[in-house]
């Protein structure tokens, strides 16, 4: 619970902050005026709908990256599809010129 900040408004509401990526995140719990009011439980909401904040923000930007990840993946394969095409058409024409240059000596 370190990792927390709460508030309160010593009624009926407890925020919790904590943080992500260097920004803050906050969990609220706001207790029903006809409920009694519990800090500890109050905490317990708050920080559990903090995590879930920072949660789906972990998620979202995990998902962001690999799809990022992917992009890159699928340039790099672009790349190296042309170059082996390019090192196959460029094999080609080195046996090509040898075997021109052999001919010609030949005849020689």
């Amino acid at each position: 619970m370190k990792k927390y900040k709460f508030y309160s408004d010593g009624a009926n509401k407890i925020i919790a902050v904590s943080s992500y990526a260097g920004r803050p995140v906050r969990g609220v719990a706001k207790c029903d005026p006809r409920d009694n009011f519990n800090q500890k439980k109050g905490e317990e909401l708050a920080i559990a709908r903090c995590n879930l904040k920072i949660a789906l923000k972990r998620a979202k930007r995990a998902n962001a990256e690999v799809e990022k990840a992917k992009a890159e993946r699928d340039r790099a394969q672009a790349r190296i599809d042309k170059m082996t095409a390019y090192l196959t058409d460029a094999n080609r024409q080195l046996i090509q010129a040898d075997n021109e240059l052999k001919n010609i000596e030949n005849r020689l």
